[in-house]
């Protein structure tokens, strides 16, 4: 999944049924097409909720598609569409707060989501909001200034936290692309990005024929209204998915001064069309990294480390990213790196089926709310296999149907096929603290 951002039916069907009346989005019909305009939609109504969710995704590389790349150029184009002031008079952030709703921009390394929930009410003219704003961007240099406030805090934030290893991995697997290139901006820089540069990007990036329009929650079909037959949206055609170059296998570690100390492991894995081995990787990386429940998490004990795993579903390859930080991360690693290797050796069946079930529980979970359904069908669209988003057709669609199909032999083929080779690794070292002036 996404990590999502991101298993089944005979062994696990009362945690089904206790997962679907909790996300009642996941039982309802979803439609999904093209529309007369060229605009691409997803439908996932809900009347059970009391807002929505409006989600425009769009397939771009985070740092822009220049020769040399901008790390965090998607997110600071999209917030500054955000707080720009378009022709009707008010950006489209202070809109949506009017309306009691929140506004938020997502980057990953190959999209960008910008997602409003907004009430019930209200959505009509969100989606005539934001597809004003960002079919047509307008971008301001006050605009620029707040998005760079907002793109400053959360590079510092990330780069504290374990996404920073996270980020600092793409180095490791590819040598071009933009999971090299990486989402995490450098909070010095960030300032120093032209408004000419952002502006060339929204205007490609944020294009309608780039566009998937997700409507999930208290939402109907009459809100595409406004978009169903705007005129020139078609042309010209979608981004094509930007190129990447894995390093050579036998390639050596990198090392990174950060402000955060750690290691990453990671590996290449199947691409979002090997369905099955996608599932089953999804499946493992729940099994040994799931908070409390899963295999790493408990051997861990006390000691002071804080250790993360999943598997990321990308068009190709996908990725299987492990991070380990905290005082105790060097004896964390043995830990990640034996129950790795165990998990290529079938599980027990009575383990696998409690794994499997906590799999299901927790998948579940996530895909209660109105953003939680726009993120993963927005995901798995931009990816180039909606018909596989855990969203799509409820517990009785594709994914929790090959989710059900797994088996404790075939998991073991799978960790084995793509976790059966050294990771790629990169260790991060904490800058020295400046020292004080006297």
């Amino acid at each position: 999944m996404s990590g999502a951002r991101t298993g089944l039916r005979a062994a696990v069907t009362a945690a089904l049924f206790v997962g679907a009346a909790a996300g009642g989005a996941l039982g309802q019909t979803a439609t999904s097409g093209v529309l007369p305009s060229g605009v691409a939609y997803a439908l996932h109504p809900d009347p059970a909720q009391s807002a929505a969710a409006v989600a425009l995704w769009y397939r771009a590389p985070s740092g822009g598609f220049g020769a040399t790349p901008v790390p965090g150029l998607s997110r600071l184009a999209a917030a500054t569409v955000n707080a720009s002031t378009p022709i009707t008079g008010t950006p489209l952030a202070r809109l949506v707060e009017r309306w009691g709703g929140r506004i938020s921009v997502s980057a990953y390394p190959d999209s960008v989501a910008v997602t409003a929930l907004v009430p019930a009410d209200h959505v009509a003219q969100a989606v005539r909001a934001m597809t004003g704003s960002f079919f047509a961007p307008v971008t301001t240099a006050e605009g620029l200034q707040v998005a760079q406030r907002y793109a400053t805090e959360d590079a510092i934030f990330r780069s504290f936290a374990p996404d920073a290893i996270e980020d600092a991995l793409g180095a490791a697997l590819f040598a071009t692309g933009p999971v090299h290139d990486g989402t995490i901006a450098s909070a010095a820089s960030v300032g120093d990005i032209k408004l000419d540069r952002v502006r060339a990007f929204a205007e490609r990036a944020f294009r309608p024929a780039n566009a998937i329009l997700v409507l999930t929650g208290n939402v109907d079909g009459r809100a595409l209204a406004s978009v169903a037959s705007r005129p020139g949206a078609a042309t010209p055609g979608a981004e094509a998915a930007a190129p990447q170059t894995p390093r050579a296998a036998a390639a050596p570690p990198i090392s990174r001064v950060g402000n955060i100390a750690g290691t990453g492991l990671g590996w290449l894995g199947p691409p979002i069309t090997a369905e099955a081995d996608a599932t089953a990787l999804d499946f493992v990386a729940d099994a040994l990294f799931a908070p409390k429940t899963g295999t790493v998490s408990k051997a861990l004990g006390t000691l002071k480390a804080t250790v993360t795993g999943k598997f990321v579903t990308y068009r190709n390859p996908g990725l299987f990213l492990v991070t380990i930080s905290g005082d105790d991360a060097a004896a964390a690693r043995p830990i990640v790196d034996k129950a790795v290797a165990d998990a290529a050796k079938p599980f027990a069946p009575a383990a696998f089926d409690a794994a499997r079930a906590g799999f299901v529980y927790r998948l579940l979970g996530q895909l209660e709310t109105p953003p939680d359904i726009a993120d993963t069908y927005g995901w798995y669209t931009v990816e180039g296999d909606a018909a596989y988003a855990p969203a799509e057709g409820g517990t009785q669609g594709r994914y929790f149907t090959l989710a059900a199909r797994l088996t404790p032999a075939a998991v073991a083929q799978t960790v084995s096929k793509y976790l059966g080779t050294p990771p790629a690794v990169v260790t991060l070292t904490k800058a020295p603290a400046p020292k004080a002036r006297t």
